[in-house]
């Protein structure tokens, strides 16, 4: 599973593009120099002559994205309380222990996909600088297609 800005720039742009700036921006990052200006040209170049539907429909997909990643974040305190008053339950009712060992694997296997579903989206910062260039290059193309059409 990978978080939900790599799907999202996978599947807009291609995986090949999207290895492509990950390793451009780890590079940038390691080098300590960063440079988004590259990736930004290339993003603009490959996108500039789509359909404005088709770039309003990917601003879309972004923004949308953009929430789902946010709420992930928001919501692992609320799951983690969750688990924990699960857990807590089932330890002190007094239940068939097969019962119990059984719910306490189920829980904590759900509870480990949630934390790494939320550390894969709350550690991705490779992909959220991707993430911002796609998006300033979706509002330029945006931007410039309303001045156009006045």
């Amino acid at each position: 599973m990978s978080n939900v800005f790599k799907k999202l720039i996978s599947k807009e742009l291609g995986e090949v593009n999207y290895h492509r700036y990950f390793s451009f921006v780890k590079k940038s990052i390691d080098t300590k120099i960063s440079d988004s200006q590259v990736i930004y040209n290339d993003m603009y170049e490959k996108l500039k002559y789509r359909d404005v539907k088709a770039i309003t429909k990917m601003h879309s997909r972004l923004n949308d994205t953009m929430l789902l990643a946010f709420r992930i974040s928001k919501n692992f305190f609320f799951a983690f309380l969750v688990y924990l008053g699960a857990s807590v339950f089932l330890m002190v009712n007094i239940l068939q222990p097969l019962v119990t060992i059984i719910a306490l694997i189920l829980l904590n296997i759900c509870f480990v996909y949630k934390t790494y579903e939320f550390i894969t989206n709350k550690f991705c910062y490779i992909d959220a600088q991707i993430v911002l260039v796609y998006k300033a290059v979706l509002d330029k193309i945006i931007i410039n297609e309303r001045k156009r059409a006045q």
